[in-house]
């Protein structure tokens, strides 16, 4: 899904905006193993703290809601189904999952392009960024 590279555009993003200098931010955030929570974070502190934010509190409002469908889809998804013995009940819950992750697509491949367009237009001023 596209779950994770949102996750990357936004610590790219991060990375580029931040002090310090993109190279320098992304392998903080790999050492200290930053969440997208905690990137999301930072990131809307930072960018907030300029008169023209890059991103508006809608557009934070729905990373933040990704944040947890990304987490829903990596903790949670699998166990609705996995356990269950009945071969009707399986299905039932299977295809309901199938659903479910069909109509996030939607709403993710729309937000997806929208990050990925701002990572690429910081990334293009950057010339020593490499993600």
């Amino acid at each position: 899904m596209y779950c994770q590279c949102i996750e990357h555009d936004i610590r790219s993003i991060y990375a580029f905006m931040a002090d310090g200098g993109f190279e320098k931010n992304m392998i903080k955030m790999d050492e200290e193993r930053w969440t997208l929570g905690a990137t999301l974070h930072a990131l809307k502190e930072y960018d907030q703290s300029f008169d023209d934010p890059f991103f508006s509190e809608e557009d934070y409002a729905l990373l933040t809601a990704i944040t947890r469908k990304r987490n829903y889809y990596a903790h949670n998804v699998y166990l609705r189904f996995s356990y269950l013995s009945d071969e009707t009940d399986f299905e039932r819950i299977f295809g309901s999952v199938c659903k479910e992750t069909r109509e996030d697509v939607t709403l993710l491949s729309s937000l997806y392009e929208r990050v990925e367009n701002a990572r690429i237009r910081y990334l293009k001023d950057d010339p020593l960024a490499k993600y």
